[in-house]
């Protein structure tokens, strides 16, 4: 059935002053959305994408879903795709066949396994035409493969630190001291934001102000793997948020949609919204990472006052292995920040739902907001050692800023 009065509802409780949307009675085929979000992050973290090009998959598929949605449901504009369809075209198995197009354009020596998935998929249709949705799904799947094929994100180049690097500046971490990863990132195309760093934060404090002394000492007492300050909570909460931010935040709106039985139509949309904002704070962030340089924790714990490291970075070791790219501002809390403010104008912030980390060994977390999620998720980065405090809130606003404008940019016209 066709819920052409959706996008009518949602634009008119956007402005209202509570802070969520209504969620009106639906029918609940959102399901499909739900498993290939699941068989998406499966397939990106088994071809061993990191964030940067995860978060640019689940993007883009999300995009295909929701084209190939609205153009059967018509909830709303499209995001690029505006086919038109004469006959009653199942949602479903548009949503199912616009995913697989995506992943198998991404990942083709994957492809029997998501032929797989799509036949399953299809048995379970329950409304509507499967060709004519197959149909749909396959050209909402081209249009946007075509429309991101170059974007930017690909020569993948890394960053190598000059040799006469000044105090303050990023270096390889220990660990793999690998060389800083996709510093090309800020520069690609985003999805909806204007640019890489139209949400770029202020500079870093100064090495000599009260702030970056205050906030060291706070890593050096808190984040080291030897640390008799964090708590076993704190150390939980390290470990447990350590996993990809986009792991996280899809979850949670995989949660949500089933706890709440939205719609195919809003799950798709709702999907759509948060992959392209946790899309667009990874470029946000990655932007910030390479433009500022700002060395790790573990690099300045570790550094002697004419610029040497101390021998063998014996003097501070990080709870959690520092990740290789510059510190300023947290990429990881960027992203969860930004997801998780679309999914609070939808679901409102006050859920209770139990979260799962792929950390061996970490028990799932009981969380009763997403505020809760989103403040655990920053001072993970923290109790790890691998980010400033100071990191952690500029990247938080930039999160809520960026998510913000992209509800404001989706829903102006």
């Amino acid at each position: 059935m066709k819920n052409t009065n959706f996008i009518k509802v949602f634009v008119l409780l956007l402005f209202v002053s509570d802070s969520s949307f209504a969620i009106p009675e639906k029918k609940p085929l959102g399901d499909v959305i739900i498993q290939w979000n699941t068989i998406a992050l499966k397939a990106s973290k088994k071809a061993k994408q990191n964030t940067n090009f995860t978060t640019r998959t689940l993007a883009v598929e999300a995009i295909a879903v929701y084209d190939a949605v609205n153009s059967i449901s018509h909830i709303g504009k499209s995001y690029h795709y505006t086919g038109k369809t004469t006959i009653d075209a199942s949602t479903e198995a548009a949503a199912a066949r616009a995913a697989h197009d995506v992943l198998v354009k991404y990942f083709p020596i994957q492809k029997s396994v998501l032929d797989s998935a799509l036949f399953i998929s299809l048995q379970g249709v329950t409304e509507g035409q499967v060709a004519e949705g197959e149909r749909i799904g396959a050209a909402a799947a081209s249009d946007i493969l075509a429309m991101r094929e170059i974007d930017g994100s690909l020569p993948d180049i890394p960053y190598q630190a000059p040799g006469n690097l000044g105090l303050g500046s990023y270096r390889a971490t220990p660990g793999l001291f690998a060389l800083g990863i996709s510093q090309q990132w800020g520069r690609i195309r985003p999805f909806l934001i204007l640019s890489g760093n139209q949400f770029r934060p202020v500079p870093p404090p100064e090495l000599t102000s009260a702030t970056y002394k205050n906030d060291l000492d706070i890593v050096a007492e808190i984040g080291s793997v030897s640390s008799t300050k964090r708590t076993l909570d704190q150390t939980h909460i390290a470990q447990f948020y350590k996993q990809d931010a986009e792991l996280t935040v899809n979850e949670i709106a995989r949660l949500l949609a089933q706890q709440h039985g939205s719609t195919i139509e809003e799950t798709s949309l709702i999907f759509m919204l948060v992959d392209i904002a946790e899309a667009d704070a990874c470029i946000a962030s990655f932007e910030s990472n390479y433009y500022f340089l700002f060395w790790r924790p573990v690099t300045a714990l570790n550094t002697e006052i004419d610029g040497s490291i101390s021998k063998g970075y014996a003097k501070f070791s990080p709870l959690v292995s520092t990740p290789p790219y510059p510190s300023y501002c947290c990429g990881h809390c960027s992203m969860v920040s930004a997801g998780l403010e679309v999914l609070k104008k939808f679901y409102g912030n006050d859920n209770i739902i139990e979260i799962h980390s792929n950390t061996r060994g970490e028990p799932s977390r009981v969380i009763k907001s997403l505020s809760e999620v989103e403040s655990e998720n920053g001072q993970s980065s923290l109790y790890g050692g691998i980010n400033f405090p100071f990191d952690i809130r500029v990247a938080d606003e930039q999160g809520h800023k960026l998510a913000q404008y992209i509800l404001k940019t989706w829903y102006a016209n």
